[in-house]
Order: structure tokens, then C-alpha cells, then sequence
């Protein structure tokens, strides 16, 4: 079955945190961990991949973390996930019938476009749902 580990949705959960915190500076990895219920440790190492892969930077100091490393409409969901999963496969190798090929070249290809939107796209998804919770009776 095809499903995306804790190391993606862990990873996906950190960068929607710093993106939504954007504007208060970096953030401590605790911090980001605490606010998304991510173990501390296997955050470490997430953020170290998204780092080498150019999504987040990290500051030292007292008030250092880490922060995105660019605007959040320039950093694709689709680019997480596949720092952190590899490239995006429903259906790996060829086993089962060929004739279904396409059927599972189709289906990656709807997961790749539902996930090729901008980090800034997601929060902005967010903050509508949030916002379409709103109401009084």
C-alpha cells in the first residue's frame, strides 16, 4: 500500500509550523517538536535532511533554530516530501499485470499534482478551514 512514514508527515507538520511562525524568527527545535508532537530526537534528523535539501536554515546562539530558507511560496510540498521519501512512486518496479501500468502511472500523477502547491498554499488552506469553523448561533 501506498502511504507517505512518519518521516514525511513529520516533516511536512515542521515546515507548516515554521511557515506559520514565519514572522517571530527561528524557531528552537523543541519549540517546533512541542507544537506538533513530534519526538525531539527524530525531529533532529528531519531537519537536518530539509537542511542539506535547502528547505530550512538553522541559526546557533541563544535565540538561534531553525527558520524556513526562503518564502514559503517558493517551497513546494511535493519537494518535502520527496526530500524526505524519495521520489514519489504508487507502484514501484514492474510486477502485477502490465496492462494496469497506466492505471498506477495515473494515480502518481494525481498524488504528484494534489502535492505540487506551495508550502504558502497549504497555509493558506489551513487558515480558511480555520476560519470556516468560525460561527455563532
Amino acid at each position: 500500500m501506498f502511504s507517505i512514514s512518519a518521516k514525511g508527515i513529520y516533516g511536512v507538520s515542521a515546515v507548516l509550523e515554521l511557515a506559520l511562525r514565519q514572522s517571530g524568527g527561528a524557531m528552537q527545535i523543541r519549540d517546533i517538536a512541542e507544537a506538533q508532537s513530534i519526538p525531539q530526537h527524530y525531529l533532529e534528523q528531519i531537519l537536518v535532511v530539509l537542511k542539506r535539501g535547502g528547505v530550512v536554515k538553522s541559526y546557533r546562539g541563544a535565540r538561534g533554530g531553525y527558520a524556513l530558507a526562503g518564502d514559503p511560496a517558493g517551497i513546494r510540498l511535493l519537494d518535502v516530501i520527496t526530500l524526505l521519501e524519495g521520489p514519489l512512486d504508487v507502484a514501484p518496479g514492474n510486477r502485477g499485470d502490465p496492462r494496469l501500468s497506466g492505471l498506477w502511472h495515473d494515480l502518481a500523477e494525481g498524488v504528484r499534482k494534489r502535492l505540487d502547491r506551495s508550502i504558502a498554499e497549504l497555509v493558506e488552506e489551513i487558515h480558511q478551514a480555520d476560519t470556516g469553523l468560525n460561527f455563532t448561533i
